[in-house]
Protein backbone atom coordinates (compact mmCIF):
# COMPACT_ATOMS: atom_id res chain seq x y z
CA UNK A 1 0.00 0.00 0.00
CA UNK A 2 1.25 3.49 -0.17
CA UNK A 3 2.19 6.14 1.77
CA UNK A 4 -0.78 8.73 1.89
CA UNK A 5 -1.67 12.07 3.51
CA UNK A 6 -4.33 11.68 5.18
CA UNK A 7 -4.88 8.26 5.70
CA UNK A 8 -7.88 7.47 3.30
CA UNK A 9 -9.90 6.30 5.99
CA UNK A 10 -9.66 9.90 7.26
CA UNK A 11 -10.30 11.85 3.94
CA UNK A 12 -12.97 14.23 2.96
CA UNK A 13 -14.14 15.90 -0.10
CA UNK A 14 -17.05 17.48 -1.45
CA UNK A 15 -16.54 14.94 -4.33
CA UNK A 16 -17.31 11.49 -4.09
CA UNK A 17 -14.94 11.36 -7.39
CA UNK A 18 -11.73 12.27 -5.85
CA UNK A 19 -12.28 9.84 -2.39
CA UNK A 20 -13.09 6.78 -5.35
CA UNK A 21 -10.03 7.79 -7.09
CA UNK A 22 -8.05 8.46 -4.34
CA UNK A 23 -8.69 5.36 -1.92
CA UNK A 24 -8.49 3.11 -5.02
CA UNK A 25 -4.66 4.46 -5.91
CA UNK A 26 -3.90 4.10 -1.93
CA UNK A 27 -5.06 0.50 -2.54
CA UNK A 28 -2.98 -0.59 -5.59
CA UNK A 29 0.00 1.32 -5.91
CA UNK A 30 3.19 0.28 -3.66
CA UNK A 31 4.62 1.36 -1.19
CA UNK A 32 7.46 3.56 -2.74
CA UNK A 33 4.66 5.82 -3.38
CA UNK A 34 3.21 8.63 -1.94
CA UNK A 35 0.00 9.65 -2.33
CA UNK A 36 -1.25 13.24 -1.15
CA UNK A 37 -4.98 14.30 -1.71
CA UNK A 38 -6.66 17.64 -1.94
CA UNK A 39 -3.14 19.88 -1.88
CA UNK A 40 -3.56 23.50 -1.87
CA UNK A 41 -0.49 26.32 -1.57
CA UNK A 42 -0.08 29.93 -2.23
CA UNK A 43 3.59 30.49 -3.48
CA UNK A 44 4.97 34.27 -4.67
CA UNK A 45 6.86 33.45 -7.79
CA UNK A 46 9.92 35.63 -8.34
CA UNK A 47 8.96 37.89 -4.94
CA UNK A 48 5.51 39.13 -6.78
CA UNK A 49 2.55 38.79 -5.40
CA UNK A 50 0.64 35.91 -3.39
CA UNK A 51 -0.68 32.76 -6.14
CA UNK A 52 -2.80 30.32 -5.12
CA UNK A 53 -2.64 26.78 -6.33
CA UNK A 54 -4.46 23.50 -5.61
CA UNK A 55 -4.70 20.10 -7.15
CA UNK A 56 -7.01 17.35 -6.45
CA UNK A 57 -4.47 14.13 -5.82
CA UNK A 58 -0.55 14.64 -6.39
CA UNK A 59 1.68 10.85 -6.68
CA UNK A 60 5.15 11.19 -5.64
CA UNK A 61 7.43 8.29 -6.40
CA UNK A 62 11.68 8.72 -6.04
CA UNK A 63 12.48 7.47 -9.38
CA UNK A 64 9.39 8.08 -11.83
CA UNK A 65 8.81 12.09 -10.45
CA UNK A 66 5.70 13.76 -9.70
CA UNK A 67 2.10 13.90 -11.11
CA UNK A 68 -0.75 16.23 -10.58
CA UNK A 69 -4.17 14.73 -11.35
CA UNK A 70 -7.07 16.46 -11.67
CA UNK A 71 -10.77 14.30 -10.70
CA UNK A 72 -13.89 15.36 -12.20
CA UNK A 73 -17.32 13.19 -11.26
CA UNK A 74 -20.25 12.50 -12.92
CA UNK A 75 -20.54 11.82 -17.00
CA UNK A 76 -18.16 14.66 -18.32
CA UNK A 77 -18.37 15.76 -22.23
CA UNK A 78 -16.84 19.00 -23.98
CA UNK A 79 -17.97 20.56 -27.36
CA UNK A 80 -14.44 21.38 -28.79
CA UNK A 81 -16.17 24.04 -30.91
CA UNK A 82 -16.96 26.11 -28.01
CA UNK A 83 -14.36 24.45 -25.76
CA UNK A 84 -17.60 24.12 -23.21
CA UNK A 85 -17.46 21.74 -20.54
CA UNK A 86 -19.77 19.98 -19.00
CA UNK A 87 -20.84 17.21 -15.79
CA UNK A 88 -23.87 15.65 -15.57
CA UNK A 89 -24.72 14.35 -12.05
CA UNK A 90 -26.68 11.20 -10.59
CA UNK A 91 -29.58 13.22 -11.45
CA UNK A 92 -29.04 14.02 -14.91
CA UNK A 93 -28.59 18.10 -13.88
CA UNK A 94 -25.92 19.08 -15.92
CA UNK A 95 -23.40 21.56 -14.36
CA UNK A 96 -20.81 23.48 -16.46
CA UNK A 97 -17.20 23.06 -15.15
CA UNK A 98 -14.10 24.57 -16.04
CA UNK A 99 -11.79 22.84 -18.76
CA UNK A 100 -9.95 20.18 -16.22
CA UNK A 101 -6.58 19.85 -18.47
CA UNK A 102 -6.30 23.58 -18.25
CA UNK A 103 -6.81 23.53 -14.29
CA UNK A 104 -4.13 20.67 -14.45
CA UNK A 105 -1.94 21.90 -16.13
CA UNK A 106 -1.90 25.34 -14.02
CA UNK A 107 -1.90 23.42 -11.03
CA UNK A 108 1.53 21.78 -12.57
CA UNK A 109 3.32 25.17 -12.80
CA UNK A 110 2.07 26.49 -9.84
CA UNK A 111 3.74 23.54 -8.08
CA UNK A 112 6.76 23.70 -9.48
CA UNK A 113 6.60 27.40 -8.38
CA UNK A 114 6.12 26.37 -4.84
CA UNK A 115 8.68 24.06 -4.54
CA UNK A 116 11.39 25.85 -6.14
CA UNK A 117 10.58 28.83 -3.18
CA UNK A 118 10.67 25.57 -0.36
CA UNK A 119 14.53 25.82 1.56
CA UNK A 120 14.34 22.07 2.09
CA UNK A 121 13.75 21.61 -1.68
CA UNK A 122 16.88 24.05 -3.06
CA UNK A 123 19.04 22.18 -0.94
CA UNK A 124 18.36 19.46 -2.67
CA UNK A 125 19.79 20.86 -6.10
CA UNK A 126 17.33 18.48 -8.18
CA UNK A 127 17.68 20.22 -11.00
CA UNK A 128 14.49 19.43 -13.91
CA UNK A 129 12.51 16.13 -12.86
CA UNK A 130 9.95 14.73 -14.35
CA UNK A 131 6.83 16.96 -13.35
CA UNK A 132 3.40 15.87 -14.93
CA UNK A 133 -0.23 16.66 -15.09
CA UNK A 134 -3.61 13.86 -15.89
CA UNK A 135 -7.16 14.09 -15.80
CA UNK A 136 -9.24 11.12 -13.91
CA UNK A 137 -12.63 10.65 -14.87
CA UNK A 138 -14.06 7.61 -12.91
CA UNK A 139 -17.71 8.08 -13.82
CA UNK A 140 -16.73 8.03 -17.50
CA UNK A 141 -16.43 4.49 -19.30
CA UNK A 142 -14.58 5.78 -22.15
CA UNK A 143 -12.25 8.93 -21.43
CA UNK A 144 -10.69 8.34 -24.91
CA UNK A 145 -13.91 10.01 -26.32
CA UNK A 146 -12.37 13.20 -24.16
CA UNK A 147 -8.81 13.70 -26.02
CA UNK A 148 -8.04 16.11 -28.33
CA UNK A 149 -5.03 18.69 -28.74
CA UNK A 150 -4.47 19.34 -25.66
CA UNK A 151 -6.15 16.37 -24.15
CA UNK A 152 -3.55 13.27 -25.09
CA UNK A 153 -5.39 9.93 -24.32
CA UNK A 154 -1.95 8.66 -22.24
CA UNK A 155 -3.05 11.41 -19.33
CA UNK A 156 -7.07 10.20 -19.22
CA UNK A 157 -7.90 7.67 -16.82
CA UNK A 158 -11.66 6.52 -16.87
CA UNK A 159 -13.71 3.80 -14.93
CA UNK A 160 -11.71 1.33 -16.80
CA UNK A 161 -8.29 2.21 -15.71
CA UNK A 162 -9.84 1.79 -11.70
CA UNK A 163 -8.95 -1.70 -11.76
CA UNK A 164 -5.37 -1.38 -12.80
CA UNK A 165 -3.95 2.00 -11.82
CA UNK A 166 -0.45 0.65 -11.74
CA UNK A 167 -0.78 0.52 -15.39
CA UNK A 168 -2.27 3.63 -15.54
CA UNK A 169 0.08 5.27 -13.69
CA UNK A 170 2.90 4.58 -15.20
CA UNK A 171 1.71 5.57 -18.61
CA UNK A 172 1.03 8.86 -17.61
CA UNK A 173 4.68 9.05 -16.08
CA UNK A 174 5.80 7.21 -18.86
CA UNK A 175 4.18 9.70 -21.44
CA UNK A 176 5.76 12.82 -19.62
CA UNK A 177 9.15 11.61 -19.31
CA UNK A 178 11.42 13.08 -22.09
CA UNK A 179 15.09 12.55 -22.74
CA UNK A 180 16.22 15.61 -20.97
CA UNK A 181 15.04 14.52 -17.93
CA UNK A 182 15.79 10.86 -17.92
CA UNK A 183 17.83 9.82 -15.57
CA UNK A 184 16.65 13.20 -12.96
CA UNK A 185 15.33 11.71 -10.32
CA UNK A 186 13.54 13.13 -6.85
CA UNK A 187 14.86 10.21 -4.80
CA UNK A 188 13.50 9.58 -1.42
CA UNK A 189 15.01 12.87 0.42
CA UNK A 190 12.72 14.35 -2.36
CA UNK A 191 9.69 12.73 -1.67
CA UNK A 192 10.39 13.52 2.42
CA UNK A 193 10.76 17.18 0.83
CA UNK A 194 7.65 17.24 -0.62
CA UNK A 195 5.60 15.35 1.99
CA UNK A 196 7.29 17.70 4.84
CA UNK A 197 6.09 20.66 2.26
CA UNK A 198 2.53 19.66 1.55
CA UNK A 199 1.33 16.85 3.96
CA UNK A 200 3.49 17.92 7.47
CA UNK A 201 1.66 17.10 10.72
CA UNK A 202 1.25 19.64 13.09
CA UNK A 203 -1.05 19.62 16.64
CA UNK A 204 -1.12 23.23 17.74
CA UNK A 205 -1.84 24.12 22.00
CA UNK A 206 -1.78 27.11 23.81
CA UNK A 207 1.52 28.54 25.47
CA UNK A 208 1.67 27.37 29.03
CA UNK A 209 1.76 31.18 29.54
CA UNK A 210 -1.83 31.40 28.06
CA UNK A 211 -3.32 28.20 29.52
CA UNK A 212 -2.37 29.51 33.22
CA UNK A 213 -3.64 32.77 32.69
CA UNK A 214 -6.96 30.89 31.64
CA UNK A 215 -6.71 28.97 35.08
CA UNK A 216 -6.57 31.46 37.28
CA UNK A 217 -9.79 33.10 35.98
CA UNK A 218 -11.19 29.67 36.86
CA UNK A 219 -9.01 29.76 40.30
CA UNK A 220 -10.92 33.04 40.69
CA UNK A 221 -14.41 32.15 40.90
CA UNK A 222 -13.23 28.84 42.63
CA UNK A 223 -11.74 31.12 45.45
CA UNK A 224 -14.73 33.40 45.36
CA UNK A 225 -16.76 30.79 46.52
CA UNK A 226 -14.96 29.69 48.96
CA UNK A 227 -14.81 33.68 50.74
CA UNK A 228 -18.32 32.89 51.42
CA UNK A 229 -17.21 31.95 54.43
CA UNK A 230 -16.17 35.66 55.43
CA UNK A 231 -19.92 36.77 55.59
CA UNK A 232 -20.22 33.75 58.52
CA UNK A 233 -17.16 35.62 60.49
CA UNK A 234 -19.48 38.79 60.85
CA UNK A 235 -20.75 38.13 64.25
CA UNK A 236 -18.13 36.03 65.61
CA UNK A 237 -15.16 37.19 67.76
CA UNK A 238 -12.80 34.40 67.90
CA UNK A 239 -12.73 31.86 65.31
CA UNK A 240 -10.38 28.98 63.76
CA UNK A 241 -10.73 28.13 60.22
CA UNK A 242 -8.36 25.07 59.21
CA UNK A 243 -8.59 23.52 55.79
CA UNK A 244 -5.71 21.87 53.26
CA UNK A 245 -3.38 23.21 51.29
CA UNK A 246 -5.24 25.70 48.31
CA UNK A 247 -8.69 25.77 49.98
CA UNK A 248 -8.01 29.44 49.95
CA UNK A 249 -6.68 30.47 53.51
CA UNK A 250 -4.67 33.12 52.84
CA UNK A 251 -6.85 34.84 50.77
CA UNK A 252 -9.52 35.28 53.09
CA UNK A 253 -7.22 35.97 56.17
CA UNK A 254 -5.83 38.77 54.08
CA UNK A 255 -9.49 39.75 52.93
CA UNK A 256 -11.12 39.50 56.58
CA UNK A 257 -8.15 41.68 58.04
CA UNK A 258 -8.69 44.38 55.16
CA UNK A 259 -12.32 44.54 56.28
CA UNK A 260 -11.18 44.69 59.69
CA UNK A 261 -9.19 47.74 59.01
CA UNK A 262 -11.75 49.79 56.54
CA UNK A 263 -13.85 49.25 59.72
CA UNK A 264 -11.96 51.76 61.52
CA UNK A 265 -10.11 48.78 64.02
CA UNK A 266 -6.58 48.86 64.12
CA UNK A 267 -5.82 45.24 62.87
CA UNK A 268 -2.80 43.11 62.62
CA UNK A 269 -1.96 40.63 60.19
CA UNK A 270 0.29 37.99 61.47
CA UNK A 271 2.18 34.62 60.14
CA UNK A 272 5.29 32.93 60.42
CA UNK A 273 7.09 33.33 56.99
CA UNK A 274 8.92 36.17 55.89
CA UNK A 275 8.64 35.31 52.85
CA UNK A 276 4.38 35.41 52.96
CA UNK A 277 4.46 38.83 55.16
CA UNK A 278 6.51 40.49 52.21
CA UNK A 279 3.97 39.21 49.79
CA UNK A 280 1.20 40.18 51.99
CA UNK A 281 2.23 43.27 52.76
CA UNK A 282 2.99 44.35 49.24
CA UNK A 283 -0.97 43.30 48.39
CA UNK A 284 -1.93 45.51 51.24
CA UNK A 285 -0.06 48.26 50.56
CA UNK A 286 -1.99 51.68 51.82
CA UNK A 287 -4.27 50.62 53.78
CA UNK A 288 -4.40 52.61 56.65
CA UNK A 289 -4.74 50.82 60.06
CA UNK A 290 -3.41 47.10 58.45
CA UNK A 291 -0.09 46.38 59.74
CA UNK A 292 1.32 42.99 58.21
CA UNK A 293 4.60 41.17 59.48
CA UNK A 294 5.73 37.90 60.90
CA UNK A 295 5.43 37.04 64.57
CA UNK A 296 9.40 37.25 65.23
CA UNK A 297 8.98 41.03 62.97
CA UNK A 298 6.70 42.08 65.48
CA UNK A 299 8.68 40.73 68.32
CA UNK A 300 11.95 43.15 67.06
CA UNK A 301 9.71 46.02 66.66
CA UNK A 302 8.02 46.13 70.13
CA UNK A 303 11.67 45.11 71.76
CA UNK A 304 13.23 48.30 69.89
CA UNK A 305 10.35 50.42 71.09
CA UNK A 306 10.86 49.18 74.20
CA UNK A 307 14.40 50.39 74.09
CA UNK A 308 13.76 53.65 73.18
CA UNK A 309 10.98 54.15 75.70
CA UNK A 310 12.04 52.14 78.66
CA UNK A 311 15.47 52.01 78.05
CA UNK A 312 15.16 48.39 78.71
CA UNK A 313 17.03 45.53 76.63
CA UNK A 314 14.21 43.04 77.35
CA UNK A 315 15.80 40.41 75.13
CA UNK A 316 18.82 40.53 77.40
CA UNK A 317 16.68 40.26 80.21
CA UNK A 318 14.66 37.24 78.84
CA UNK A 319 18.00 35.33 77.98
CA UNK A 320 19.10 36.16 81.58
CA UNK A 321 16.18 34.85 82.60
CA UNK A 322 15.82 31.59 80.89
CA UNK A 323 19.23 31.18 80.02
CA UNK A 324 18.76 27.90 78.26
CA UNK A 325 15.90 28.85 75.96
CA UNK A 326 16.05 29.09 72.33
CA UNK A 327 15.93 32.57 71.15
CA UNK A 328 13.13 32.38 68.77
CA UNK A 329 10.92 29.96 70.64
CA UNK A 330 11.76 31.56 73.99
CA UNK A 331 13.42 34.65 75.08
CA UNK A 332 11.22 36.56 72.02
CA UNK A 333 8.12 35.30 72.62
CA UNK A 334 8.93 36.39 76.55
CA UNK A 335 10.68 39.80 75.71
CA UNK A 336 7.31 40.76 73.67
CA UNK A 337 4.98 40.20 76.49
CA UNK A 338 7.11 42.26 78.51
CA UNK A 339 7.13 45.06 76.28
CA UNK A 340 3.49 45.12 75.36
CA UNK A 341 2.79 45.05 78.80
CA UNK A 342 4.86 48.34 79.99
CA UNK A 343 3.78 49.98 76.48
CA UNK A 344 -0.11 49.04 76.54
CA UNK A 345 -1.81 46.98 73.82
CA UNK A 346 -2.70 48.42 70.33
CA UNK A 347 -4.56 46.14 68.66
CA UNK A 348 -8.44 45.74 67.91
CA UNK A 349 -8.44 42.46 65.66
CA UNK A 350 -5.81 40.26 64.91
CA UNK A 351 -5.63 37.76 62.13
CA UNK A 352 -3.02 34.90 61.94
CA UNK A 353 -2.75 32.76 59.05
CA UNK A 354 0.11 29.86 59.46
CA UNK A 355 -1.31 29.61 63.06
CA UNK A 356 -0.01 25.66 62.89
CA UNK A 357 3.44 27.24 62.79
CA UNK A 358 3.11 29.13 66.38
CA UNK A 359 4.34 27.81 69.54
CA UNK A 360 2.81 27.66 72.62
CA UNK A 361 5.02 30.51 73.85
CA UNK A 362 3.49 32.65 71.30
CA UNK A 363 0.09 33.22 71.88
CA UNK A 364 0.27 35.13 75.30
CA UNK A 365 2.13 38.05 73.78
CA UNK A 366 -0.48 37.31 70.83
CA UNK A 367 -3.39 37.91 72.96
CA UNK A 368 -1.53 40.59 75.01
CA UNK A 369 -1.69 42.71 71.72
CA UNK A 370 -5.80 43.35 72.21
CA UNK A 371 -6.29 46.34 73.11
CA UNK A 372 -9.72 44.29 74.77
CA UNK A 373 -8.67 40.44 75.19
CA UNK A 374 -12.13 39.23 76.05
CA UNK A 375 -13.91 41.65 73.50
CA UNK A 376 -11.50 41.96 70.68
CA UNK A 377 -11.31 39.63 67.74
CA UNK A 378 -8.87 37.04 66.93
CA UNK A 379 -9.24 34.69 63.71
CA UNK A 380 -6.65 32.18 63.24
CA UNK A 381 -6.24 30.31 59.88
CA UNK A 382 -4.67 26.67 59.90
CA UNK A 383 -3.60 23.86 58.03
CA UNK A 384 -2.19 20.81 60.77
CA UNK A 385 -0.71 19.22 57.39
CA UNK A 386 1.75 21.82 57.05
CA UNK A 387 3.54 21.58 60.82
CA UNK A 388 6.79 20.99 59.31
CA UNK A 389 8.47 23.42 61.77
CA UNK A 390 6.71 20.69 64.46
CA UNK A 391 5.29 23.63 66.41
CA UNK A 392 1.58 23.05 66.41
CA UNK A 393 0.39 24.50 69.51
CA UNK A 394 -2.86 24.23 72.03
CA UNK A 395 -4.78 27.56 70.06
CA UNK A 396 -6.30 30.24 72.11
CA UNK A 397 -9.83 29.86 70.05
CA UNK A 398 -12.23 27.28 71.71
CA UNK A 399 -14.68 24.95 69.93
CA UNK A 400 -13.81 23.26 66.42
CA UNK A 401 -12.77 25.44 63.90
CA UNK A 402 -14.74 26.11 60.70
CA UNK A 403 -13.57 23.97 57.91
CA UNK A 404 -12.25 24.83 54.09
CA UNK A 405 -12.89 21.78 52.19
CA UNK A 406 -12.63 22.75 48.41
CA UNK A 407 -8.93 23.04 47.02
CA UNK A 408 -9.36 26.13 44.95
CA UNK A 409 -5.56 26.63 43.96
CA UNK A 410 -4.11 23.72 42.21
CA UNK A 411 -5.29 21.41 39.15
CA UNK A 412 -7.10 18.34 40.03
CA UNK A 413 -3.12 16.51 38.96
CA UNK A 414 -1.51 18.27 41.66
CA UNK A 415 -3.99 18.25 44.35
CA UNK A 416 -3.49 14.37 43.44
CA UNK A 417 0.22 14.16 43.87
CA UNK A 418 0.12 17.35 47.14
CA UNK A 419 -2.68 15.34 49.08
CA UNK A 420 -1.26 11.90 48.66
CA UNK A 421 0.90 13.20 51.49
CA UNK A 422 -2.38 14.61 53.47
CA UNK A 423 -3.57 13.71 56.69
CA UNK A 424 -7.46 14.81 57.88
CA UNK A 425 -10.61 15.73 56.62
CA UNK A 426 -11.26 15.10 52.84
CA UNK A 427 -11.00 18.26 50.74
CA UNK A 428 -12.44 18.24 47.32
CA UNK A 429 -10.15 18.18 44.21
CA UNK A 430 -10.26 21.49 42.25
CA UNK A 431 -12.15 21.69 39.40
CA UNK A 432 -9.57 22.84 36.59
CA UNK A 433 -8.07 19.59 34.93
CA UNK A 434 -4.24 21.01 34.25
CA UNK A 435 -1.79 18.49 33.30
CA UNK A 436 -0.13 15.85 34.90
CA UNK A 437 2.48 16.28 37.16
CA UNK A 438 6.05 15.72 34.60
CA UNK A 439 9.63 14.07 36.00
CA UNK A 440 13.16 15.41 35.18
CA UNK A 441 15.56 12.42 35.64
CA UNK A 442 18.71 12.94 36.74
CA UNK A 443 21.05 10.49 38.67
CA UNK A 444 23.20 12.86 40.46
CA UNK A 445 23.11 16.99 41.74
CA UNK A 446 24.89 18.02 38.46
CA UNK A 447 22.91 16.29 35.67
CA UNK A 448 19.62 17.32 37.78
CA UNK A 449 20.84 21.11 37.48
CA UNK A 450 21.33 20.48 33.64
CA UNK A 451 17.87 19.35 33.54
CA UNK A 452 16.37 22.44 35.16
CA UNK A 453 18.03 24.84 33.42
CA UNK A 454 16.93 23.20 30.13
CA UNK A 455 13.13 23.36 31.49
CA UNK A 456 13.62 26.81 32.84
CA UNK A 457 14.82 27.82 29.32
CA UNK A 458 12.01 26.37 27.32
CA UNK A 459 9.34 27.20 29.86
CA UNK A 460 10.43 31.05 29.08
CA UNK A 461 11.66 31.34 25.41
CA UNK A 462 9.24 28.58 24.29
CA UNK A 463 6.09 29.22 26.43
CA UNK A 464 6.43 32.63 27.23
CA UNK A 465 6.48 32.03 31.03
CA UNK A 466 7.44 34.81 33.36
CA UNK A 467 10.41 33.95 35.53
CA UNK A 468 8.67 35.33 38.34
CA UNK A 469 6.11 32.34 37.74
CA UNK A 470 8.44 30.16 38.63
CA UNK A 471 9.92 28.97 41.67
CA UNK A 472 12.23 25.75 42.02
CA UNK A 473 11.70 24.26 45.75
CA UNK A 474 14.31 22.43 47.70
CA UNK A 475 12.86 20.07 50.33
CA UNK A 476 16.00 18.90 51.81
CA UNK A 477 18.25 22.40 52.65
CA UNK A 478 21.59 19.90 53.80
CA UNK A 479 23.33 20.72 50.25
CA UNK A 480 21.36 24.62 49.16
CA UNK A 481 24.50 26.21 49.27
CA UNK A 482 25.75 23.67 46.61
CA UNK A 483 22.71 23.28 44.71
CA UNK A 484 22.29 26.97 44.22
CA UNK A 485 25.91 27.35 42.52
CA UNK A 486 24.97 24.47 40.40
CA UNK A 487 22.26 26.54 39.22
CA UNK A 488 24.11 29.66 38.87
CA UNK A 489 26.20 28.39 36.60
CA UNK A 490 23.93 26.93 33.69
CA UNK A 491 23.22 29.35 30.45
CA UNK A 492 19.94 30.48 31.47
CA UNK A 493 18.04 32.83 29.58
CA UNK A 494 19.33 36.67 30.21
CA UNK A 495 16.04 37.25 31.49
CA UNK A 496 16.23 34.88 34.54
CA UNK A 497 17.40 36.29 37.72
CA UNK A 498 18.32 33.63 40.41
CA UNK A 499 16.44 34.72 44.08
CA UNK A 500 15.38 33.69 47.19
CA UNK A 501 11.93 34.68 48.69
CA UNK A 502 12.80 37.68 49.39
CA UNK A 503 13.70 38.74 45.93
CA UNK A 504 10.81 38.19 44.16
CA UNK A 505 10.19 40.56 41.51
CA UNK A 506 9.74 40.71 37.38
CA UNK A 507 12.44 38.49 36.39
CA UNK A 508 13.61 36.93 39.50
CA UNK A 509 13.61 32.67 39.44
CA UNK A 510 12.43 32.18 43.49
CA UNK A 511 15.39 29.26 44.58
CA UNK A 512 14.71 28.17 47.96
CA UNK A 513 13.66 25.97 50.40
CA UNK A 514 10.20 24.19 51.26
CA UNK A 515 9.96 25.78 54.81
CA UNK A 516 10.82 29.23 53.58
CA UNK A 517 8.50 29.05 51.05
CA UNK A 518 5.30 28.20 52.72
CA UNK A 519 2.33 30.68 52.53
CA UNK A 520 3.45 31.29 48.95
CA UNK A 521 2.44 29.76 45.67
CA UNK A 522 3.82 30.32 41.79
CA UNK A 523 2.18 28.88 38.83
CA UNK A 524 4.88 26.51 37.67
CA UNK A 525 6.43 24.63 40.96
CA UNK A 526 10.43 22.58 40.25
CA UNK A 527 10.65 20.31 43.39
CA UNK A 528 13.77 19.41 43.65
CA UNK A 529 16.64 18.02 46.32
CA UNK A 530 14.13 15.04 47.94
CA UNK A 531 16.60 11.86 47.01
CA UNK A 532 17.10 11.15 50.90
CA UNK A 533 13.60 12.03 51.86
CA UNK A 534 11.76 9.70 53.71
CA UNK A 535 7.52 9.38 52.47
CA UNK A 536 6.33 9.06 56.37
CA UNK A 537 8.96 11.24 58.11
CA UNK A 538 9.00 13.93 55.43
CA UNK A 539 5.48 13.66 54.52
CA UNK A 540 4.57 17.28 54.87
CA UNK A 541 7.26 18.69 53.36
CA UNK A 542 6.48 16.80 50.65
CA UNK A 543 2.68 18.13 51.33
CA UNK A 544 3.65 21.80 51.06
CA UNK A 545 6.15 21.63 48.27
CA UNK A 546 4.21 19.86 45.35
CA UNK A 547 0.97 22.20 47.16
CA UNK A 548 2.66 25.47 46.15
CA UNK A 549 2.36 24.39 42.43
CA UNK A 550 -1.24 26.37 40.84
CA UNK A 551 -0.46 25.03 37.15
CA UNK A 552 2.58 22.59 36.42
CA UNK A 553 4.23 20.54 38.72
CA UNK A 554 7.71 19.33 37.93
CA UNK A 555 9.86 16.93 40.09
CA UNK A 556 13.61 16.32 39.72
CA UNK A 557 15.27 13.53 41.03
CA UNK A 558 16.51 9.81 40.63
CA UNK A 559 13.71 7.44 39.07
CA UNK A 560 13.70 5.72 42.25
CA UNK A 561 13.51 9.02 44.25
CA UNK A 562 10.27 10.23 42.37
CA UNK A 563 8.83 7.07 41.95
CA UNK A 564 8.81 7.22 45.45
CA UNK A 565 6.92 10.68 46.19
CA UNK A 566 4.87 10.05 43.51
CA UNK A 567 3.72 6.47 44.17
Amino acid sequence: MARCYPDPDHAVSDSNAELIVYRALAEQLGPDYAILHSVAWISRPGGGGPREGETDILIAHPARGLLAIEVKGGRVSLDYGTRTWVSIDGDNVTHEIKNPFDQARRGKFALLEKLRESPAWKKLDIGRFNLGYAVFVPGVGDGSRLRGPDAPVEIIGDRRDLSDLNAWVEQAFAYWEGEERAGKQIGTRGMDALVALFARTVSTRPLLSARISDEDDARLALTNRQAAILDMLRRQRRVMIAGGAGTGKTLIAREKAVRLASEGMRTLLLCYNRGLADHLREQCAGIEGLDVATFHQVCHRWIDRAKVKKARDLLAEARADLPGGDEFDHHMPMALAVAVDALDPIYDAIVVDEAQDFGDEYWLPVEMLLTRPDEAMLYVFLDENQDIYRRSANIPVPGEPMVLDRNCRNTDAIHAAAYSHYRGAAVEPPEIVGVGVDRLLASDMEKQAKSIGSLVTKLVVDEDVAPHEIAILLCDASDRPARERALQKLPLPAAVKLGRVEDFGPGRLTVDTVARFKGLERAVIILWAFDNCDVSRDRETLYVGMSRAKSVLFVCGTREACDRILG
